[in-house]
This record gives structure tokens, sequence and C-alpha cells, in this order.
């Protein structure tokens, strides 16, 4: 039987070809991503093992909680006087002061280098004299900062922005922009920068008043003498220090913290990715479904001649599996290999964005070959489980039979499975939308999967009727439409199956489309009924990222003439109730000029330092009063307690808390605001009130200058650009989908021969052989895609409606893009189409009528 699987994939070399091309495409997404973030992570392992090499402890402050990711230290900061301490400690040879915070380079061109959100952070930080403690390797041709006017920066910015040593640049920072000279260039060990990141360093006392506090650093790293172990030093200096708020590690300890902080980042990316990849398999599944159901239903005769001579229903189960197991294997090998060059690719598109990765050679794990070779040829397996059982059904006297065997069609018990797919897949994703779980995206995937197994399950009850609705139009317009139509009605089942790929990509598409749109909409009537402020002028940062405007900024703007109210936004990450969140921080006095928060009780306006107002949901939830208290745990400061004076509705606008900028100022890490919101003086025209503040915005080069509709155009155009994006991702499940819609109909046309060399013998054109076949693509590929459209409506809708604490509380579908993304599938069938078509248009009439 081994011999008979080899010799049945060698005799459908071809049709097995565009099946494992699916495989192939999933396989080398998953490999790809694989092998890039083992490679990201190797690096940095390496990176951080050399420059922690020569750190043996670490003093710093207690962190009160781990606020997220985030490449800058959120823990508290200590006194720098602690260092003449440390020197006295038996075994310390040598100290470093570390000081970091927000620093951004303005490059020559008057732009920012780097990214204030959604790219590598910009850091600043403190030269150090101690060469084995100093993670930065000064290039020949410069020297260390050693006054307030000078700065050394990493060499990947100096590139990006054509510097050298001696120029002189424009430093963003907490404080007014200031033009600084370069001293020096440097790489951070090994690399150019961290992961692209931008870098400026400047001497001890210039870094700690431009990036901290006088006095103050974030850490003191310490070098042992000869034969003192990290552990040993460790524990003299908690001896010799004594104090509960500082915590004292070794540098290998220190080490891994930033290995692992890379990990999680990585872990981010290669999640997102993987969703897609493994879409594109799931997709991929439904054409090795219909490829092996078609291949059983053309090879009836030839099992049948094997089950008469005496082959066992397990044999022809076993063959037909075999067959699938080469085509997995083989596919899944050709995707890894694939992998390997789709993840350099996707090493040149980080590099591109500004996250360049270090110069080194790919990582190919074990694990990464394993999860290639077992999911591509378990889902092939999987794929073809069912037709190979068909084919063990098929009985000896089908040999003798001139027409295709097909097995009995059990249409109760296909509506009995696929309701309970569909309903159980249902529960699930609601389960994972709505219940409060830790794993909901497994619980959403899941339920996903088997809902859409459901709708596939009962495609074959629905096609045929569908078939016919759909091609009316078509059959009213001429034979050859009717020919299409009966031809997508013949077999009710393959259509179903070659359409359900096509119909989950469509869906997902449409449910991304609707929830983009929902969310455009909710941000829009947030900014119409909440919004009074004229401006608002955006740093392009998120809420509680180390970057943002020096709070000067504000206060020049506060003081012109043109400006009746404006206040700067502030954000940090706390703990209440043992649970993380982001809280806002603004100027009380100007919120009510600014925006209406729909005050229910108390006044905005009257808060104080030791104030909180909370939103009216988690005032109920957590039964809350004017007057109440809450204990609010600061990363940088500790636990702080508040008291609610106002309590408001406004969540979608303003969060579940609001500080004010008092609060912010003393126990937020980083003073910098990343929105500020002005509303224009009384009588100030439009253009007067810009161009006041274009002004005072020349200097700040990561300032974005909106009105409300500009503002709106803003949220709507970042909502496109993640649209876009998981549309493009998604573009890969769609591809896999067309490819089964040309396997199964280049099998068909194969499975058709004498049909159509008879339709060509009693004088049916060559053209119109084409178009039929053509049509009868574009009725599958509607039948997936109007499927898919109401799926991707419905499931959009529910994720909207779980999308709500998040505030998008309006449903948006919007017909016009929906409608074109079942057109272009109409089309892309019509194109999928076009081999087919021309193979059965070149058929030779007299060898097609006289074919077996």
């Amino acid at each position: 039987m081994w011999r008979i699987t080899l010799k049945g994939v060698a005799a459908h070399k071809l049709r097995y070809a565009r099946t494992a091309l699916a495989v192939v495409l999933g396989v080398a997404f998953i490999a790809g991503t694989l092998v890039l973030t083992d490679t990201i992570n190797r690096t940095f392992d390496n990176l951080y093992s050399t420059i922690y090499r020569t750190t043996d402890a670490v003093v710093r402050g207690q962190q009160a909680f781990d606020p997220g990711l985030t490449f800058q230290s959120q823990r508290q900061l200590i006194d720098a006087s602690l260092a003449n301490r440390i020197l006295k400690v038996p075994g310390v040879r040598e100290l470093r002061l570390g000081i970091d915070g927000y620093a951004q380079l303005v490059g020559k061109n008057g732009k920012a280098i780097g990214r204030t959100s959604n790219g590598p952070p910009t850091i600043g930080g403190a030269w150090t004299s101690a060469a084995e403690l100093n993670p930065y390797k000064l290039l020949p041709g410069g020297h260390p900062p050693r006054n307030s006017s000078e700065v050394a920066i990493d060499k990947h910015s100096a590139d990006v922005g054509h510097f050298h040593v001696g120029d002189r640049v424009v430093v963003l920072s907490k404080l007014p922009p200031r033009a600084y000279t370069i001293t020096g260039i440097v790489t951070w060990g090994a690399a150019d920068s961290p992961l692209g990141a931008s870098i400026t360093l400047f001497d001890t006392a210039t870094a700690t008043t431009v990036l901290g506090e006088p006095g103050k650093v974030n850490e003191i790293d310490v070098a042992a003498t000869s034969g003192v172990s990290q552990q040993q030093l460790v524990q003299r200096l908690q001896r010799a220090l004594h104090d509960p708020k500082l915590d004292v590690v070794t540098g290998s300890a220190v080490a891994l913290e930033g290995q692992n902080t890379v990990h999680k980042a990585i872990s981010v990316f290669n999640t997102f990715l993987l969703v897609f990849a493994l879409i594109a398999l799931f997709v991929g599944s439904f054409l090795v479904f219909n490829t092996f159901s078609i291949v059983v239903a053309q090879r009836m005769r030839e099992l049948a001649l094997l089950r008469a001579v005496g082959a066992s229903r397990f044999q022809i189960t076993a063959a037909v599996m075999g067959e699938s197991f080469v085509i997995g294997v083989l596919a899944s090998a050709a995707g890894l290999a694939a992998g390997l060059g789709l993840a350099a690719g996707l090493r040149a598109a980080l590099s591109g964005i500004g996250m360049s990765i270090p110069a080194t050679g790919l990582v190919i794990n074990a694990r990464t070959v394993a999860i290639s070779l077992v999911l591509g040829t378990g889902v092939t397996l999987v794929a073809a489980a069912l037709p190979a059982r068909h084919a063990a059904k098929v009985p000896p006297v089908a040999a003798l039979q001139e027409v295709a065997f097909e097995a009995d069609e059990r249409p109760t018990r296909r509506a009995l499975v696929g309701g309970l797919l569909a309903s159980g897949g249902t529960l699930v994703l609601l389960i994972g939308l709505f219940g409060h779980l830790s794993n909901r995206v497994a619980f959403v995937g899941a339920g996903a999967a088997a809902f859409f197994l459901g709708l596939a399950t009962l495609g074959p009850l629905i096609a045929r009727p569908m078939s016919r609705v759909i091609g009316a139009p078509l059959a009213r317009h001429g034979t050859i439409g009717v020919l299409a139509r009966e031809n997508a009605m013949r077999n009710p089942r393959r259509t179903s199956a070659t359409a359900a790929a096509l119909m989950v990509g469509v869906a997902l598409v449409s449910l991304m489309t609707v929830v983009a749109a929902s969310t455009k909409a909710s941000v829009n009537a947030i900014i119409d009924s909440a919004m009074r402020a004229d401006y608002v002028i955006s740093s392009g940062a998120v809420p509680g990222a180390q970057a943002g405007f020096s709070p000067s900024l504000q206060q020049r703007i506060s003081r012109l003439p043109q400006v009746a109210a404006s206040t700067g936004i502030r954000a940090g990450v706390v703990r209440i109730d043992a649970a993380t969140t982001p809280i806002l921080a603004a100027d009380p006095r100007q919120i009510d000029d600014l925006f209406d928060v729909g005050v229910t009780h108390g006044h905005v306006s009257s808060m104080t330092a030791s104030g909180i107002a909370v939103s009216q949901n988690v005032a109920g939830t957590k039964h809350l009063s004017l007057g109440s208290k809450i204990a609010v745990l600061f990363s940088a400061t500790g636990r702080r307690l508040f008291t609610v004076q106002a309590i408001y509705t406004a969540r979608e606008l303003a969060g579940d808390y609001v500080l004010t900028l008092a609060a912010a100022q003393a126990n937020f890490g980083q003073q910098l605001d990343y929105q500020i919101y002005v509303k224009t003086a009384a009588g100030v025209t439009p253009a007067a009130a810009r161009h006041a503040l274009e002004q005072q915005l020349v200097t700040y080069p990561t300032a974005t200058l909106m009105d409300q509709a500009q503002y709106k155009a803003q949220q709507a155009s970042q909502i496109d650009q993640t649209l876009n994006l998981i549309d493009g991702l998604l573009a890969l499940a769609l591809l896999i989908a067309l490819i089964g819609i040309t396997n199964t109909l280049a099998l068909s046309v194969h499975e058709r021969m004498r049909e159509l060399g008879l339709l060509r013998a009693v004088g049916m054109t060559r053209a119109q052989l084409r178009a039929t076949v053509r049509q009868e693509s574009l009725l599958v590929a509607l039948l997936g895609a109007l499927q898919g459209l109401v799926v991707g409506i419905v499931l959009g809708c529910a994720i909207v409606a779980a999308m709500g604490s998040l505030g998008v509380t309006h449903v948006a579908i919007p017909i016009a893009q929906l409608l074109s993304v079942t057109v272009v599938a109409g089309l892309a069938g019509v194109v999928a189409a076009i081999a087919p078509s021309r193979r059965a248009a070149k058929l030779n009439v007299l060898q097609a009528v006289t074919t077996d």
C-alpha cells in the first residue's frame, strides 16, 4: 500500500502542488515569524550578557509594581550621595551613576529622530567614566560630554540624521528645547543602538537636571574587586545600606530582566503575526479538504478495483492519508525554507520603520522546525481525514460504474453536526468576548474556528438554493449562464467547500471593517459631545509613554492673548484595588472650559492635589461617593490616599480616573504632556489663533496642531492604518482561498472532460466555454463572499458590543466598503478562473469525447 501511496502522489503531483502551496504559505509565515523573533531574542540576550558582564551589583529604588513593558525605569529615584557610602563597602572596585529619561534628537531637516509611539524609544542617559560599567562604547574621533552644552549620541541616530562630531543638535526633553554640541558617537555594546532606539548622553550633572531630579539617580551600578562574587557583594551592600526602600540585586539578575523585557516586547509582535499565520493555515485546510474530496471522487474506479482485489477499508484509508502525509511533510519543509527568506524580509521591514536589529545570522531553533513540520503536516492530515474515510466506503462494484461514486448525503446528520459546531463555537466566542478571563484570545480563536467549521458543515444545505438565487441574473442572459449555474448547483458539497475558504477570509475582513467603522463613529461622537476645546496639540505619544512635551510649552501657550483656556494632559499607570490601570491628569481649573465630562456629583474645577475624579461606572462598581477614599499605588512613589471630589459620566473621554497636575507632578515618574488642549479667546479668528499657536510650536517638531475636524481625521487615519495592516495580513488567507477556487476548477475541468468535449462537439465555441468556467467561478466566489459578508457583520457587531468598556459605543456598518469587498472577491474569482478556463477551451474535442 505504501508503493500505491507514493504512486498516487506522483500520478497527481500537479493537482497536489497547488494544494501544497496553501500549506507552504501558512507554514512559511509561522516559520518566518519564529525565526525572526528567535534571532532578535538571541541577539539581545548576547548583548545584555556582554553589557552587564562586568556589573556585579545594582542598587536601585523599590518598584511598587510592574507597570508593564518599558525601556525606561519606573522605580523610585535614589540619592546620588549613596555613591559615597557604597564606595566604602569592602569589595567595591568602582561604580556608575545610572540616570535615564526622555530625550529626543531633532535632525538637520527639523524633524524629530525616532518615534514617540509604535516604534523604538527615545532615551536620554548619563555618560560614565567607569569604563567597565559603561554599556556605551565611544567610537574613535570623539570624546565624552564634559559640560552642560555637550552630548554624545548613538551611531544609529547619527547615521539617520547625518550627524558628525562637532555638529550642533537640538534635544527635546522635559525642559524647553535646547541645542547641544555633539562631542562623540557611541554604540550600545556591539549594536549601533538597542532595537533602533535614539540615545542621547549627557554628563552626569546635566543628566540629573535634564532627565531626572538634581541629586537623584535611577540606579547605581557596582563592580566588585577580584575574588568577590556577585552574591557576596550584594549581601555586603544590603548590610551596609540597610534601607527597605532600596533594592540591591546582582548584575546577572539585571541582565536577565533586560532580556526578559525584550522577550516580552517581541512576544506581542510574535503573537500578532502567528495569529494570521494560523488563519492562513485554517483557510488552507479547506483547500486540502476539497482537493482530496475531488481526487477521491475522480479515482473511484481505481479505489474500487483495489477493494475488489482484496484491499481493506483500513488500507484504502491509510493509502489516502499516506498521500496527505507526504504532501504535508513536503509542503511543510518547503514552507520552513521559505520562512527563512520571509524572516530576512521581515527583518528588513523592521529596519525600515526604525527598529534596526544588529547584523547576526538567522537563528533556527529545533522548536521552529518541529512546530512548522507538525502544524503543516497536522493540518493536511486532519483536512484529508474525511475524504480518506469516504474513500474507504467505495464499494468494489463501483469499479463497473461509468460515473463518479458519491457517498450518501445525510442532510439531517449534517444539519445536526453543523448546528452543534456553530452554536458551540458561538457560545465559546461570546464567553471569550464578554467573560472576565485571562486567556480571552484563546477562547475567541477557538470559538471562531468552531463557528466557521459549523458554517462550512452546513454549507452544502444552502449552497444549492443560494447558487440558484445568485446565478439567476446570469441564467437570464443565455445558455452560458444557465450552464454555469447548473454546474455550481450540481455538487453543492464541493461548491460550498470551495466557497468556505473565501467565506472565512471575507468574514474576517468584513469583521475588521465593521469594528474600524464603529470605532471611528464612537470617537467622532465623543469629540462632538464632550470636547469644547478648539485645538489639540498632539505629541504622537500614547498615554503613559515616556515621550511628550515639556510642560513649559503649555505654560507659554496659556500666556498667549489668543488663548482663553488650555491644559496639558499627562498620563501614568497605577494600581488600584490590585488592578493595573491608566490614569490621566489635567489642570482642574481649565477642564470645564475645555471638556464636558458630564459631572454628576462634585466639581472638577475645585479639585485639590489630594483629590481624584472617578467615572460613574467606577463609582457604582466600587460603591464610591463624594468623600470616599481611594488608595492609589504609583510605581515611582508608592501608595498614596486620594479623596473622591467629583464623579463624571464621560468615561470614553477621560477614562475611569482623573488626577490634578499637582498630583501628577508629585507622583508620576516623568513630567511630560502627551497632549495639550486649547480654547481660543472670544473674538479671535481661527486663522489668528492657529498662527499664534504655530509660532509656539516651531521648536517642537513632534507637535501636530489640529482643530476638531482635523483631530477627527487623525483619529480615523490611525484606525485606518491599523485596518490596512490587518487587511494586508489577511490577504494571505484570501490568496489561499483563491488558489482553492483555481484548484477546484482545474480538477473539475479534468473530471468533466467528456462533458466539455460534448459541448464543444454540439457547437459551443472556445470563448463560450471559457465564459462558462469563469461564470461558474464567479458564482462560487460570490457565494463565499456573501456568506462571509453576513458572518463578518454579525461577528463585528458582537465584538463592538464587547468593546463598550473601551469607549466603542456606536455600531456602524459601512455598506459601501463592504459591498466593495464583495465586488473585489467576485472579480478575484473571475481572475482565479483564467487558467482553468483556458485549459478547458484548449481541450481536443475527439480526445475529450472518448475519455474514459
